[in-house]
C-alpha cells in the first residue's frame, strides 16, 4: 500500500469491484480492501447468479433504473471479457384465478418501467414448453439468464489490476479520520500488521457490515437513519429424480418481500431451490436440512412432483436488507453524506445488486466527484 491514494474502496464484493473499476479508469490510484481471504466472498458468491430484467420494483426507484441499466452493462460486459453467461430467460407463474389476476397487474407494470420484452403465456401454452408445470398462466422474460458470478469477479478484479489498482485482502479496516482536505484510513490485516493510507475520496461497499463501516468513518448516528436485517436465504440442490424441467429460471409470484422460492440452473446446468427467507441474529450459513419439507411444498405448488428426497442441501446466502420481517419495498442507498465529502455509503445493496452492479460503479463515479 501506498501512503496517498486516489480513492479507496471498502469491500470486494462484486458492486465494490464495480465500483473500482469505473474510479480506476480516469483515477490513477484506486485500492480495494476487504477482510476476507479474496474477492466476492460473502453476498456476492452466495446467490443464484441471476441476471434480473427489472420486473418487480417500483418505477422511479434506483432498484429499477440500475437493474435495467445494469443488465445492459452487464451482458455488454461479459461479451467482451468472455464471462460465461447465457440468456435463458425466465417463466413467473401463476398458478390459480388469484395470482393470474396479481401476475397480469406486474406483466403490466414491467411493460411500464421497461423490462424488456415480455410475453403472457396461456396455462395450456405454458404447459406445453413445460410438461410438469401446474400454472394457470405464466409470464416470460427473454431478457433475464444467469451469469458466471465468479468469473465476472475475476474479470473485474483483472481490469482493476491492469488500471494499476490495487486489491487487499485479509485486511480490516480500524478507523477513518479526517485530515484537511483527505482522509486518512487505519487498516490491520490478519498478522497484526497495520497500515494507513491517505485519500480524497472513500467508497462504502461493505455490505453486510457497511453501516459498521459508516459508523466507523465518523458519520454521526443522526446521520445513519438505516438499520441492516441480515436475511439468510437457503438453497436446497435439485438430485437427479427430481422432475425434469427445460427453463433454467422458474419463479412463483412474490411474497414474504422476497421472490418466493425458486428453480434456478446455474451457467454449468447445475439445479437448485431457492432462497427462502429467514431473519436471523447472528451469521451462519449452515443449511438446515429439515427445510427440506418446507421448500418441497413451496415449489410443488408449481411443481407438483416435487418431494423433500429430490433436495440436498447445498449453500446459503446472507443479505442485507433494510427492511425486517414485517416486509415492504426498502430501494437502494447511495448516500453522500454533506458532511463527509468524497465519501459514499452503499447501503441495502441485496438482489438486484449483481444485476445492477456495473451501473451502480458507473453512478458512484460520477457522484463522488
Amino acid at each position: 500500500m501506498g501512503d496517498e491514494v486516489d480513492a479507496v474502496v471498502i469491500g470486494a464484493g462484486v458492486v465494490g469491484l464495480a465500483c473500482a473499476h469505473e474510479l480506476s479508469r480516469r483515477l490513477d490510484t484506486v485500492v480495494v480492501i476487504d477482510r476476507e481471504v479474496g474477492p466476492g466472498r460473502e453476498i456476492s458468491s452466495r446467490n443464484s447468479g441471476v441476471v434480473h430484467a427489472g420486473i418487480y420494483y417500483p418505477r422511479n426507484s434506483l432498484k429499477t433504473k440500475l437493474c435495467i441499466e445494469g443488465r445492459k452493462r452487464l451482458y455488454a460486459w461479459c461479451e467482451a471479457h468472455e464471462v460465461p453467461h447465457a440468456h435463458t430467460g425466465k417463466l413467473i407463474v401463476a398458478t390459480n384465478a388469484e395470482d393470474e389476476a396479481r401476475l397480469r397487474k406486474i406483466a403490466r407494470h414491467a411493460h411500464d418501467v421497461g423490462a424488456g420484452e415480455l410475453r403472457l403465456m396461456s396455462g395450456e401454452e405454458a404447459r406445453a414448453d413445460e410438461p410438469e408445470l401446474r400454472c394457470a398462466l405464466a409470464l416470460h422474460s427473454p431478457e433475464s439468464g444467469v451469469v458466471d458470478v465468479h468469473e465476472l469477479i475475476a474479470s473485474l478484479v483483472r481490469e482493476i489490476h491492469e488500471a494499476d489498482g490495487a486489491t487487499v485482502y485479509q485486511t480490516a479496516l480500524k478507523e477513518v479520520e479526517r485530515a484537511a482536505d483527505s482522509w486518512v484510513i487505519r487498516t490491520t490485516d490478519t498478522m497484526g500488521r497495520e497500515a494507513e493510507l491517505e485519500t480524497a475520496r472513500i467508497v462504502n461497499a461493505a455490505g453486510l457490515s457497511a453501516i459498521d463501516v459508516a459508523r466507523a468513518t465518523g458519520l454521526p448516528d443522526w446521520e445513519i437513519p438505516w438499520r441492516l436485517y441480515p436475511c439468510k436465504g437457503s438453497y436446497f440442490a435439485l438430485g437427479s429424480g427430481a422432475p425434469k424441467t427445460r427453463n433454467s429460471l422458474i419463479y412463483p409470484l412474490p411474497e414474504g418481500g422476497g421472490l418466493g422460492v425458486h428453480i434456478t440452473a446455474d451457467i454449468s446446468g447445475a439445479r437448485r431451490a431457492g432462497p427462502d427467507a429467514e431473519f436471523i441474529d447472528k451469521i451462519d450459513y449452515t443449511v438446515d436440512e429439515s427445510r427440506a419439507e418446507r421448500f418441497a411444498a413451496a415449489v410443488a405448488r408449481y411443481l407438483p412432483a416435487i418431494r423433500p428426497e429430490h433436495l440436498t442441501p447445498d449453500y446459503s446466502g446472507i443479505r442485507p436488507k433494510l427492511v425486517g420481517p414485517e416486509g415492504g419495498f426498502a430501494d437502494f442507498v447511495l448516500a453522500q453524506p454533506t458532511s463527509q465529502p468524497g465519501v459514499v455509503h452503499l447501503i441495502g445493496i441485496e438482489s438486484p445488486g449483481l444485476t445492477a452492479a456495473l451501473a451502480i460503479g458507473a453512478r458512484v463515479s460520477t457522484i463522488i466527484g
